[in-house]
């Protein structure tokens, strides 16, 4: 109980202040910090990441080496979800354990005989930097078979020393992860050596990417680098690669392997040498020039360069000639990955987005199968609205089905992203009610893991339906109808069809806001009926006024100033007096200082109602002069 009590006081500690500690180190006399016996903590946050990396100097002081080391991998797994999805509250934070995790990798590296299978790239930098270089005669075996295979290769490869312990590292340490990268390597080696030879670039910068990132599109480094190139933020947003909410364009396979060879064609051209060229890649092109001007040679092999650059170009030619003869240099025939296959449809233009939940039931796959096709999905939907339209893939013989089956579902056009900033005491079911969506849409679109858990100040997106799919809603003599659908709600209709919610009880005589599967509602009444509302408040058409301007401005719909005011069409003039509210609202004007809060006090209403009535968030900034509708 008393290590459990240190641990969490630790954890609290670190996260009120949101500071590190410093870098991490593995100490074997250092005091125990928290029992090895404690679980984790039941969250994926920074939180977690700081446990495991205390779990993990603990384990190694107790002599659990490979406890240690899987508590680490733990550790980077968890940071590189909370990047893929923006949940990270701190990224400074997020960026100094990365550099603790990685220290007491360091630290842990001498007492591993194999690196893990999975090995990121500065781990394995280093670990060849162990590796003894020593100076062998011009006829020695491992030289002349990297001349012999190298041959074979359409990038430079220079058969010296710091090659063939680069060899020799990936045939004793590093030996497991060269075998995963031999796996993996039929998922991407046709989609990168078709764009690289279209490109009419070396096939063998393949290799690059494999050491790179070990072909795992969801690699993710402490300096927050991503990807299979490893894109850094900045180098992605040079390169044309897009990240928002909903995507991160440098987890894509094609997108990034597009802008790696933009990237590399500069560096080419730049420095006219591959080998110069690579360099760059790893280490930045500045610095680069720095060094060659400081060290009066563009010769790569004798520059002053960083040790983790030095490494780079011998791991990255190692890894080439290994890869033209792996039985030559012991490493078992296995069974790749399968090629990296699929059916690109492009949503129509009415789909606002796709749940991947709902679309791979109906496809009748793993929800994880789409999302491993496009990595780049952040989220558990497409990008809302998307313009052009999304461009999903689906494994092959799948696109049509989608098409077919996914227009079934109830998802409607006309979707507007709204940004909500959770206010203390919010719960997701309040938001969604408030909103008029589901809680799963909520989820979806923020790819919540626990629902109920959101936090102040936490920034959720929220897609809302505007107008509902034509065939949801018919025509009739009581004007246009819907049927209520398993798991509607009145707030969701009202939202859907731009409609108030007590404009929908007034139609269909609704005393609560019940409603169940199979009700025929009348979701807006014919225009043709004028419904001039009692007691409405009217307004004088000014210059420029618009319908629809109007109806935002009033928190109405369109529909309803037309039937309201006898419109055939949308046409207004200016002098024209409009009835803009009805009897069973009033109109407020927003002054300075107001709050929704405050508003609702004045009027003794649930700050919720007039939300709800005007289509706004709770915690919508009001803007002087701004005009609500106030159920009376």
């Amino acid at each position: 109980m008393r290590l459990c009590c240190c641990i969490i006081a630790l954890l609290l500690m670190a996260c009120a202040r949101g500071k590190s500690t410093g870098p991490m180190v593995f100490d074997d006399g250092a005091v125990p910090v928290v029992s090895v016996e404690d679980p984790p903590p039941d969250t994926t946050d920074l939180r977690a990441v700081r446990w495991h990396l205390l779990f993990a100097i603990e384990s190694h002081s107790l002599g659990h080496t490979q406890q240690a080391q899987e508590s680490l991998d733990a550790a980077i797994g968890i940071l590189a979800d909370l990047d893929e999805h923006d949940a990270l509250t701190d990224t400074t934070q997020a960026m100094r354990l990365g550099l603790e995790i990685e220290q007491a990798y360091l630290s842990l590296l001498p007492h591993l005989e194999h690196l893990p299978p999975d090995s990121h790239l500065p781990l394995l930098l280093e670990g060849l930097s162990k590796e003894k270089i020593e100076t062998l005669p011009a006829d020695a075996e491992p030289l002349v078979l990297i001349h012999r295979l190298g041959r074979r290769c359409d990038m430079p490869i220079d058969a010296n020393d710091r090659v063939v312990a680069s060899l020799h590292f990936f045939q004793t340490r590093g030996r497991k992860t060269f075998a995963i990268w031999l796996q993996r390597a039929g998922r991407y080696r046709t989609l990168i050596t078709d764009i690289l030879q279209r490109e009419g670039m070396p096939s063998d910068l393949f290799y690059l990417a494999v050491i790179e990132s070990g072909l795992n599109p969801r690699a993710y480094s402490r300096s927050r680098a991503v990807g299979l190139w490893q894109f850094m933020a900045h180098t992605g947003r040079m390169m044309g690669l897009k990240r928002t909410h909903w995507i991160d364009e440098r987890r894509d396979p094609l997108k990034a392997t597009e802008a790696a060879i933009r990237y590399l064609r500069e560096l080419k051209a730049e420095f006219g040498d591959w080998r110069l060229a690579l360099a760059a890649y790893n280490a930045g092109p500045g610095r680069v020039r720095r060094t060659i001007a400081r060290s009066g040679t563009n010769d790569y092999w004798q520059l002053d360069l960083p040790r983790e650059t030095k490494n780079y170009v011998p791991l990255f030619m190692a890894a080439a000639v290994i890869a033209k003869d792996p039985q030559l240099f012991g490493f078992k025939p296995q069974a790749e990955e399968p090629p990296f296959a699929y059916e690109a449809v492009e949503l129509p233009k009415d789909w606002q987005y796709v749940d991947l939940k709902s679309a791979a039931q109906l496809l009748g796959i793993e929800r994880q199968v789409l999302h491993d096709l496009n990595p780049e999905l952040r989220q558990d939907i497409t990008p809302p609205g998307s313009r052009p339209p999304y461009v999903l893939r689906v494994p092959p013989g799948k696109g049509q089905i989608l098409l077919n089956q996914y227009a079934s579902l109830p998802v409607s056009p006309g979707v507007a992203v709204h940004q909500y900033q959770v206010q203390r005491g919010d719960t997701i079911s309040g938001i969604a009610q408030t909103f008029g969506v589901s809680t799963r849409v909520i989820a979806a679109a923020n790819s919540l893991r626990n629902p109920n858990f959101i936090r102040p100040r936490q920034i959720l997106y929220i897609p809302i339906s505007a107008a509902p799919r034509a065939k949801q809603g018919r025509a009739s003599k009581s004007g246009e109808m819907y049927t209520v659908q398993s798991g509607d709600t009145l707030w969701e209709l009202a939202r859907r069809f731009a409609v108030s919610v007590a404009d929908l009880q007034a139609w269909n005589g609704l005393e609560t806001a019940r409603i169940k599967p199979g009700q025929e509602l009348v979701m807006r009444p014919q225009p043709s009926a004028r419904e001039v509302p009692k007691g409405g408040e009217m307004y004088t058409v000014q210059s420029g006024d618009t319908l629809w301007e109007l109806a935002r401005r009033f928190a109405v719909s369109v529909a309803d100033l037309q039937a309201w005011n006898g419109l055939e069409t949308a046409r207004i003039k200016p002098g024209q007096q409009l009835t803009v509210t009805n009897e069973q609202t009033q109109m407020y004007t927003v002054v300075s200082g107001d709050t929704l809060h405050s508003i609702a006090r004045k009027f003794g209403l649930a700050p919720s109602a007039i939300a709800l009535q005007n289509n706004i968030g709770l915690s919508e900034t009001l803007l002087a002069g701004t005009t609500l509708q106030i159920p009376r």
